[in-house]
C-alpha cells in the first residue's frame, strides 16, 4: 500500500517535472540564448529597465500613430508582438523541435507545440499590460476606460496575427498520420513504461512526460519508438519547409510595407517597429537554418567576412547617408592640413562683409525701436542639445522670453548657434520671424507653433530602420540634378518638414539674404568631424574668421580646430545643401542617425555638434573676440541667453559597488559627465573673454529644471506628460526670474 502510495506521488512530481511547457522553459536557457536577448530586451524596454533616459518604455507602453495614442496604435503594436511571438515558435520548433519527438505524432504538431511555447509569450503579455495600464493612468492621465479599450486592442492584435499563422498551418501541415502512420492515442491516466527518445544521428532527444493538448486539456506524451522513423522525419522535414516559406512571405511583406514607409499610413509606431525587427532576425535566421541546418552560422560569419571586405565597393550594400542636395559625382574635395586653413584675403573679406551685417543689425534694431537712443544690447542665442526636449523646450523657452522682453529678445539677436535638437527648435522659430518680419500674418508664439514642434519624428526613423537600413536600400530620390538613396535620415527629414508645415523646405542659400540684411540672427552649425574630431562650421554667409587657426607664435605644431563647410565644398554644391541636412547632421546621435558622409578626399563624416560643443559656447567665443572692437564701440554689452534642456549644475555619480559597476565606471562616468564637463570649460572661458571687453558680458539661463520625478526622456518623440511638464515649465519661478533679468537687460539698461 505504502509503495503503491509512494510510486503515484514519484509519478505526479514526475509529470510535473517534465510538463513539456517547463521543458521548453529549461531549453530555452540553456541552448536558446541568443533568442533570449530579444525577449531580454522587451521585458526590459516594458519595465523600464533598459533606456528609459532615451525614452524607449514610453514607446512601448503609450505607442503613438498618427499623431495619437489611442486603439489603433495599440492594435499595430499588439499585432507586431503577435508576429514575434509566431517567430519565436516557429524559430524554436525549427531549430530545436526534433528533440521532442512524440510531437510528429500528434495532429497539427505545430499548434501544438506553439502552445506549449506560449509561457514566455504568456508572462511577457501580462507584464506588458500591468506596466502599460499604470503608465497610462499615472502618467498620461488617461481614463481607465480608455486604458481598457487600449489594452484590449492590443490583445486583438495579438490574436489576429496569431489567427492568420494558425489557418495557414492548419492547411499546410500534415501529421504522421498523413504519411501513413496509424495514430493510436494513450489514455490521459495511462502510465509511461520508459522514457521517449528519437535517436537521430549525433541528436538526442529531451524526455517530456506531460503537455498541452489544448487549453483545456493535458495529455501524455506518447512512446514514438514505434512510429517509422522517415515518417517522422517527413513530418518535421514538411512543416519546416511550411515554416519556412510562411517567414519568407512575411519578410516580403515587411520589406513592401518598407517600401510605402513615407505614406503616413505606413508610418507604425517605433515599439512596432522595433518588434517587426526583432521578428524579421528571427524569421530570416530560422528560414537559413531550414535550408542549410548546421551550416547556418557557418554561412552566416563567411558572409559578414564577404560583405565587410568588399564593402567599399559594393554600393548597394553600403550604410551611408549624404547631405541632400550636395554633388557627391564630381572632383572630390581634398581634405587636409593646407587645403582647411582659410586664405588671408579670404578672411579680410569676410571679416568685411560680417561687419556689413553687423551695421545692417543696429540699423534695423534703431528703426524698430526709434525712441530709444541708447546703443542696443547684441543677444547671442546658445541651444543645447536634447532631441524633441531640448526642441520644443527652446521653442516655448525663446516665444516665453520674446514675449516677456516686448519682443526685444528676437530683435536684438545677431547669432544663433548650438547642438543637436535646439538648434532644431530655434530654427523653426526663426524662420516663423522671418515670415512674419516678410509680411505673412502670423504669431511666432502662437501654441500652435510650439506643438508643432513637440509632434512625433520617431516612428518614421524606427520604421526606416527596421525595414529599410539594415538591408538593401533599394529606394532612391532625386533632388533636382543628383539621386540618392533613401535612408532614415531622409525619413527624419521629411517628416520635420512635415510636422513645421513645409517652411523648412529650403537650401542653406536662402537665409544669405535676410541674415546680411539683419532681418534675422546669423545662424551657425557646427557637427564634429568624426575622422579628427575638428568642426565643421555651416552657416549662409562666409565665416572663415570663425575657422580660424589658435596658435601661440613658433608653435610649428599648431593645431587647426574649425573647417568651414561653404569654402571646403564650394565645388560640390555646399550652398545648394538643404538647410534640414545641415539642422539633422548637427543633431546625429549615434546609431539613431547613421553617420553623414560627405564628398571629400579621403572621405569624412559628421554627427552631433554636442560631442564637442553641446552648448555653442565655443563658436560664441570666437564670434565675439572676432567683433570685439565693433561691440566696445557700437554696443552697450552682450547678452548670451543659454537655453538649456537640464539643469546646470554638479550631481555627484554615486559610485555602483557592484562588480558589473566597477567594470563599467570608467568609460561611463566619462560620457555620464559630459555635459558637465564642457559647463566647467565654458565657465572659464566666459571668465576670461570678459576680461577683453569693456562693456559687461551677462549670461541669462534660461533652463528646463527637471528632476527624478519629472524626467523628460531625451528622445525624438514625446510623450503628452512630457509635453505638458515642458508646457508649465515656462511658469517655472527660476524661468521668470530670469525672463525678467532678460527683459531689464534689453529694456532697462544703462549706458557704460
Amino acid at each position: 500500500m505504502l509503495t503503491s502510495t509512494l510510486h503515484r506521488h514519484r509519478e505526479r512530481i514526475t509529470r510535473v517535472l517534465y510538463f513539456f511547457p517547463f521543458r521548453l522553459l529549461i531549453l530555452h536557457f540553456k541552448k536558446n540564448h541568443f533568442l533570449l536577448f530579444f525577449w531580454l530586451l522587451l521585458f526590459g524596454f516594458t519595465l523600464g529597465i533598459f533606456a528609459d533616459n532615451i525614452g524607449v518604455p514610453q514607446q512601448f507602453l503609450v505607442p503613438e500613430y498618427r499623431g495619437a495614442t489611442g486603439m489603433i496604435a495599440f492594435g499595430i503594436v499588439g499585432f507586431a508582438v503577435g508576429g514575434f511571438i509566431t517567430a519565436f515558435n516557429l524559430y524554436t520548433y525549427i531549430m530545436h523541435g526534433f528533440r521532442f519527438p512524440f510531437i510528429a505524432t500528434l495532429s497539427r504538431p505545430f499548434h501544438k507545440f506553439a502552445l506549449n511555447n506560449s509561457l514566455l509569450p504568456f508572462v511577457f503579455v501580462i507584464t506588458y499590460l500591468l506596466c502599460s495600464a499604470r503608465f497610462q493612468m499615472i502618467q498620461e492621465l488617461i481614463p481607465p476606460m480608455r486604458v481598457a479599450f487600449n489594452l484590449l486592442s492590443f490583445l486583438l492584435g495579438i490574436i489576429l496575427f496569431q489567427s492568420l499563422s494558425y489557418f495557414y498551418f492548419h492547411y499546410t501541415n500534415k501529421d504522421a498520420q498523413a504519411f501513413g502512420q496509424s495514430e493510436t492515442r494513450a489514455p490521459v491516466d495511462t502510465p509511461l513504461q520508459h522514457p521517449h527518445r528519437w535517436d537521430l544521428p549525433g541528436r538526442k532527444g529531451w524526455h517530456v512526460e506531460t503537455y498541452f493538448y489544448s487549453l483545456r486539456r493535458i495529455a501524455l506524451a506518447r512512446d514514438s519508438a514505434h512510429y517509422d522513423r522517415e515518417v517522422l522525419v517527413q513530418v518535421f522535414s514538411q512543416n519546416h519547409i511550411n515554416a519556412s516559406r510562411f517567414e519568407v512571405v512575411l519578410v516580403l511583406s515587411f520589406l513592401v510595407i518598407g517600401s510605402l514607409r513615407e505614406h503616413p499610413f505606413f508610418v507604425i509606431p517605433a515599439a512596432a517597429s522595433s518588434v517587426l525587427f526583432f521578428t524579421m532576425l528571427l524569421m530570416l535566421i530560422s528560414a537559413l537554418h531550414s535550408w542549410i541546418r548546421g551550416w547556418t552560422l557557418t554561412v552566416f560569419l563567411v558572409f559578414l567576412t564577404v560583405l565587410n571586405y568588399f564593402y567599399a565597393d559594393l554600393h548597394l550594400f553600403r550604410l551611408e547617408s549624404r547631405g541632400y542636395g550636395m554633388n557627391y559625382d564630381t572632383v572630390r574635395a581634398p581634405y587636409h592640413t593646407g587645403a582647411l586653413l582659410p586664405d588671408l584675403s579670404h578672411r579680410h573679406q569676410d571679416i568685411a562683409h560680417g561687419w556689413t551685417i553687423l551695421n545692417n543689425w543696429e540699423r534695423r534694431v534703431r528703426s524698430v525701436y526709434p525712441e530709444d537712443t541708447r546703443r542696443p544690447r547684441l543677444v547671442i542665442i546658445d541651444c543645447s542639445g536634447g532631441g524633441s526636449r531640448s526642441a520644443f523646450w527652446t521653442m516655448k523657452a525663446l516665444s516665453a522670453a520674446d514675449s516677456l522682453s516686448g519682443g526685444r529678445l528676437m530683435h536684438h539677436a545677431t547669432l544663433v548657434t548650438g547642438a543637436s535638437g535646439g538648434m532644431v527648435g530655434a530654427a523653426y522659430l526663426r524662420e516663423l520671424y522671418l515670415r512674419q518680419r516678410s509680411g505673412e500674418q502670423i504669431n511666432p508664439r502662437s501654441r500652435e507653433y510650439a506643438d508643432r514642434m513637440g509632434r512625433d519624428l520617431l516612428n518614421p526613423v524606427i520604421l526606416s530602420t527596421a525595414v529599410n537600413d539594415w538591408f538593401i536600400r533599394y529606394q532612391t530620390l532625386r533632388d533636382g540634378r543628383y539621386t540618392y538613396r533613401k535612408d532614415r535620415a531622409w525619413a527624419f527629414e521629411k517628416q520635420l518638414v512635415t510636422n513645421t508645415g513645409g517652411v523648412f523646405d529650403k537650401r542653406l542659400r536662402d537665409y544669405s539674404k535676410p541674415e546680411f540684411e539683419g532681418v534675422i540672427p546669423m545662424m551657425v552649425l557646427s557637427p564634429t568631424i568624426v575622422n579628427d574630431g575638428r568642426r565643421l562650421i555651416i552657416a549662409s554667409q562666409p565665416v572663415s574668421y570663425l575657422a580660424g587657426q589658435d596658435a601661440l607664435p613658433g608653435d610649428p605644431f599648431a593645431l587647426h580646430e574649425e573647417v568651414e563647410f561653404t569654402r571646403l565644398f564650394g565645388q560640390q554644391d555646399a550652398w545648394n545643401l538643404r538647410f534640414v541636412s545641415a539642422l539633422r547632421m548637427n543633431a546625429t546621435f549615434p546609431y539613431v542617425f547613421p553617420i553623414t558622409t560627405l564628398p571629400s578626399e579621403p572621405e569624412i563624416g559628421v554627427m552631433d555638434a554636442g560631442i564637442r560643443d553641446n552648448f555653442g559656447l565655443k563658436t560664441t567665443c570666437r564670434y565675439l573676440d572676432t567683433w570685439r572692437d565693433w561691440i566696445n564701440t557700437s554696443t552697450s554689452g552682450v547678452v548670451i541667453v543659454q537655453v538649456r534642456d537640464l539643469p546646470k549644475g554638479i550631481q555627484l555619480q554615486q559610485r555602483s559597488e557592484s562588480l558589473f559597476g566597477r567594470f563599467v565606471a570608467p568609460m561611463g562616468s566619462i560620457y555620464g559627465n559630459m555635459t558637465r564637463t564642457q559647463d566647467f570649460t565654458n565657465q572659464q572661458l566666459l571668465w576670461y573673454l570678459r576680461q577683453s571687453f569693456d562693456v559687461p558680458i551677462d549670461l541669462v539661463n534660461l533652463q528646463l529644471n527637471q528632476d527624478r520625478d519629472s524626467h523628460v526622456s531625451l528622445s525624438w518623440h514625446l510623450t503628452r506628460s512630457e509635453k505638458q511638464f515642458i508646457d508649465d515649465a515656462v511658469a517655472d519661478p527660476y524661468f521668470l526670474k530670469e525672463a525678467a533679468r532678460l527683459s531689464e537687460l534689453l529694456n532697462g539698461h544703462q549706458e557704460p
